[in-house]
């Protein structure tokens, strides 16, 4: 990507104790496997790396996904080899809580169950990792052998949460709001993509209906001031993704000194940086913290504001989320900044 930083930048983001609470496991699959899994397929960097390459839909997202990374995610082995590599990418940059999630329907498709693919991430923490798994499904996945599936999974204890993606122009089913509600009862965490391919009523009709406190995107909020403002009423959460809205040419975003994350922020709402899908996007959450500063005027304590809301939204303990925020705190003031 085309978002450099100075040496001392450079090290002031690796060193900011951080959160990513938007990471997709399957996105982010390391290109090492790929090439392992087959040589000559892999031969070439993917050409969706380009820095001025732009997704001309989602589903044309959705299509490479199954060219590039379908076959390799086959059973829990594999989701561990992959896990391994990206929650160590994560506390290389670091992290020191990640909530990552999983695509539940590929279930019905591999012999490993659901609490055998989540062992198999767990698994491969780093010791120093706080990791969070949610279990990820789409609009219309409610049906046949899904809908067991979905029920079946608000039982597994290793299982902190549950997300909704996927395309967001499918139509939010009745099913989504119950099991989002049975969910929250079974000990769940519950958020949901919106505000990225649908515009600001999308994010107010989730918020609605599946109650939920943390937005995934959710930046086509600034399209509606009073979205924007309730967003900050409520203290819900966006997990924003810079650089992916930019190569997914999300609306209003041809270019990133043009990302909605400046007035968001400036307008007091409660984000988080995160990285999203960087297989397909060429990306490091580094890089993501990088093209605030370069292209949007974020400072130093901005950063810093940044990385404190994602110990604040994190799933934690009250005494271990104070833990991290006292090191954050101490590592800014060798930096003169006052979160």
């Amino acid at each position: 990507m085309p978002f450099q930083a100075t040496p001392e930048l450079a090290a002031f983001v690796r060193d900011l104790p951080k959160t990513e609470t938007h990471l997709h496991i399957e996105g982010a699959c390391p290109f090492q496997l790929l090439k392992q899994l087959d040589p000559i397929k892999h031969s070439q960097p993917p050409p969706f790396w380009a820095d001025d390459f732009r997704y001309r839909s989602f589903q044309q997202f959705m299509d490479l996904y199954v060219q590039y990374c379908s076959e390799f995610y086959t059973d829990a082995k594999r989701f561990h080899e992959a896990a391994k590599i990206i929650l160590k990418n994560c506390v290389d940059q670091g992290c020191r809580y990640v909530e990552t999630s999983f695509h539940l329907p590929t279930l019905l498709y591999l012999s490993d169950d659901g609490p055998t693919i989540i062992d198999a991430i767990r698994s491969a923490a780093p010791a120093e990792l706080e990791l969070r798994i949610f279990a990820g499904m789409c609009h219309n996945d409610y049906k046949d052998a899904g809908k067991d599936l979905i029920d079946s999974c608000l039982t597994w204890e290793g299982l902190d949460g549950i997300d909704l993606h996927g395309p967001e122009d499918l139509p939010l089913e009745p099913w989504t709001a119950d099991i989002w509600e049975k969910a929250r009862l079974a000990g769940k965490f519950t958020k949901a993509h919106a505000g990225e391919f649908m515009g600001s009523d999308f994010v107010d009709r989730v918020i609605d209906d599946l109650k939920v406190t943390r937005i995934e995107h959710g930046v086509r909020s600034i399209e509606n001031p009073a979205t924007v403002e309730r967003l900050v009423r409520e203290n819900i959460a966006l997990d924003v993704c810079p650089i992916s809205n930019l190569k997914l040419a999300v609306e209003g975003i041809p270019s990133m000194n043009r990302h909605p994350i400046r007035e968001l922020f400036d307008a007091g709402v409660l984000l988080t940086v995160n990285s999203d899908d960087p297989f397909f996007f060429g990306n490091s959450l580094s890089e993501d913290y990088y093209a605030l500063v370069q292209e949007l005027g974020f400072s130093l304590p901005e950063l810093a504001k940044l990385a404190a809301n994602g110990f604040q939204v994190a799933l934690l303990s009250e005494e271990s989320r104070a833990s991290y925020m006292s090191e954050l705190q101490d590592y800014c003031r060798l930096h003169g900044i006052e979160l």
